[in-house]
């Protein structure tokens, strides 16, 4: 093992491959993500402090009047501990992992994405990007099918940082609304926050949006209470029944 190939492994030339097959393409919050890492030794054998996978998205963010996108982490899991490999060596590391119920649901512009890192000491750091689709929990698709079926129409759906969740992370429906509601409001928010025993839906009804996301996005950062309501994992409710719920829940509290 020369000195000049140790050196071109350090800068990243003739450095280990790493390659991140996913078995299952799409994943529904709360799921199981799985597959296998796959890494190919380079031209001289490395030491691998540890591999990793970051399950991450895009964030709009505001800064001085300006808004852009910035990559965001949900979730970090550990695939290996430190282990060597060998010049021109291959090792697979199988992977299982539950994916956070924070993940946004892959729908409109928003996107989620595994990065796996190989972390290895005084080189660069091969890296594998794998985008993955991301369904809702039961509850949460559900309750857009109930959406549609009351004649609401998508307009955008927003991935924003929140101090009220455990990932930092906030994903926003709003959707314009049907003909029986457009006398009362311009647009209907939605945030669905989700856990092993449910998911709870968050409600506004706009007049006007707001800055950054719309009124209820910023309303959940400040504690203040808005409509919502909480569908157990156990509800057998239909689609149908859940619509007409929500049809009395918007038509109590239209202004």
């Amino acid at each position: 093992m020369s000195l000049f190939d140790k050196v071109k492994a350090s800068a990243g030339i003739g450095n280990a491959k790493v390659d991140t097959r996913i078995s299952n393409s799409t994943a529904k919050q709360g799921g199981q993500v799985a597959g296998e890492v796959v890494i190919k030794g380079g031209s001289v054998e490395q030491q691998i402090n540890s591999i990793s996978i970051s399950v991450e998205t895009s964030v709009l963010v505001e800064h001085d009047d300006r808004k852009y996108r910035q990559d965001f982490q949900i979730q970090r899991v550990k695939v290996s501990e430190a282990l060597t490999i060998g010049a021109k060596e291959e090792k697979v590391l199988p992977f299982s992992f539950t994916l956070s119920y924070e993940a946004p649901i892959t729908t409109g512009k928003s996107e989620v994405w595994l990065d796996t890192v190989l972390d290895v000491p005084f080189a660069v750091d091969p890296k594998d990007k794998d985008g993955i689709k991301v369904a809702g929990t039961e509850a949460a698709e559900k309750m857009l099918a109930a959406i549609q079926e009351l004649g609401f129409t998508l307009k955008s759906v927003t991935n924003l940082k929140s101090r009220q969740t455990k990932s930092g992370l906030v994903q926003e429906f709003e959707f314009y609304p049907s003909p029986d509601f457009r006398k009362h409001f311009t647009e209907l928010e939605v945030i669905f926050l989700s856990d092993t025993t449910g998911t709870t839906v968050f409600i506004e009804m706009d007049h006007k949006a707001k800055g950054l996301g719309g009124l209820l996005a910023q309303a959940l950062d400040m504690d203040e209470s808005r409509l919502s309501m909480r569908i157990e994992k156990r509800d057998t409710s239909s689609v149908t029944e859940l619509a007409r719920e929500l049809r009395d829940v918007l038509l109590r509290n239209v202004r």
